[in-house]
């Protein structure tokens, strides 16, 4: 008997067939292990019937080798191979740089990414595929890379076939307090040397970001849900400094003076699409943003130490000259006092 997701997807007819017969794919490559019609019935919530049906579909209409084990599970004989493609030079090397670009970022499995760039080289002419062949180390794996792949993994694959998912998330300003929600998928993106997920927060009703290491256990629901229609990545991140929304501050005109030393290392980069950058005659810049001051923002200014000048906002002004009090403090300075004093009286 089908239980109550049924209704859902009939509904939806043939389309939710597709992403059924896309992920059932997924499923049965997953070697060694083989599912019965029961246990593919249970997690698409269809019939027996049904999923005999998508079998037969797969194998007479895509040409595909599923066979059954003795025990009763069915297995993929051979994973599809993907056609060939014909790459342009600049595209080849774009996709090249870009694949080493993924060698820094934990998660990523090396040995598939490895193949990929071997693969890549081997459609160079020679003399660059010389230059190129040791441009980069292969990143040894760290502790994270199982528990990140299997969670980019999976909501991938749920973003993919638009399902909401079911997560524990462990919010950092929390104090890492573990909490249940429901979350539906809308892009997977790297940022610094983590990965990020947003998407739409049942929750919160609203877009947030997500940590993907913060994630401690994710379920696909199978329930379908729909990108909303004024959804923007790029509108998105630009109203805050780095991945996180912060709604609740308001957008602020921001303005900095950075040093001689600082100036050329800011002004070669685009840190905000608001930002405006003026150079002074005596080689300093003027360096100007509109965006909320959240802690993401204040913790880049004080890597600029001396180098960096607040001009306004005040509120932005005190808190740097909060946190360099509380340095002070911390290595036994007194504020009026001289560094060289303290450290002649240890």
């Amino acid at each position: 008997m089908v239980g109550s997701g049924a209704a859902v997807i009939e509904r939806l007819g043939e389309g939710d067939r597709v992403a059924r017969l896309v992920d059932l794919l997924v499923m049965l490559a997953q070697a060694p292990k083989r599912y019965t019609r029961r246990e593919l019935a249970a997690r698409y919530q269809v019939s027996e019937r049904q999923i005999g049906k998508d079998l037969q579909f797969l194998r007479e209409r895509l040409g595909l080798a599923i066979e059954r084990a003795p025990g009763g599970g069915y297995y993929l004989v051979s994973v599809p191979r993907l056609p060939s493609l014909q790459l342009e030079l600049p595209q080849a090397l774009a996709l090249l740089l870009a694949a080493e670009a993924g060698h820094m970022i934990p998660g990523i499995s090396s040995q598939e990414l490895s193949a990929a760039l071997e693969r890549l080289r081997a459609i160079l002419p020679d003399k660059m595929r010389t230059l190129l062949g040791h441009s980069l180390q292969a990143r040894r794996p760290s502790r994270l890379d199982e528990h990140r792949r299997k969670r980019l993994f999976a909501l991938l694959e749920a973003m993919a076939l638009q399902h909401t998912v079911e997560m524990t998330y462990r919010t950092a300003s929390r104090g890492n307090q573990a909490e249940s929600r429901r979350f539906d998928p809308y892009c997977v993106f790297p940022f610094g040397r983590s990965w990020y997920v947003v998407g739409w927060c049942h929750l919160r009703s609203d877009v947030r970001t997500f940590k993907v290491d913060r994630i401690e256990y994710l379920r696909d629901t199978r329930v379908p849900f729909r990108v909303r229609s004024d959804f923007s990545l790029r509108e998105f991140l630009t109203k805050s400094w780095g991945v996180f929304q912060t709604s609740e501050l308001p957008t602020e005109e921001v303005e900095l003076e950075f040093s001689q030393t600082a100036a050329p290392w800011i002004a070669e980069e685009e840190w905000h699409p608001s930002q405006e950058i003026d150079p002074l005659p005596d080689g300093r810049i003027r360096f100007r943003v509109r965006i909320p001051v959240t802690p993401d923002f204040v913790r880049w200014v004080l890597n600029y130490g001396v180098d960096v000048t607040v001009i306004r906002p005040e509120s932005l002004r005190e808190q740097v000259l909060a946190q360099a009090r509380g340095i002070l403090r911390h290595y036994g300075v007194r504020e009026t006092g001289q560094l060289g004093t303290a450290e002649a009286a240890r």
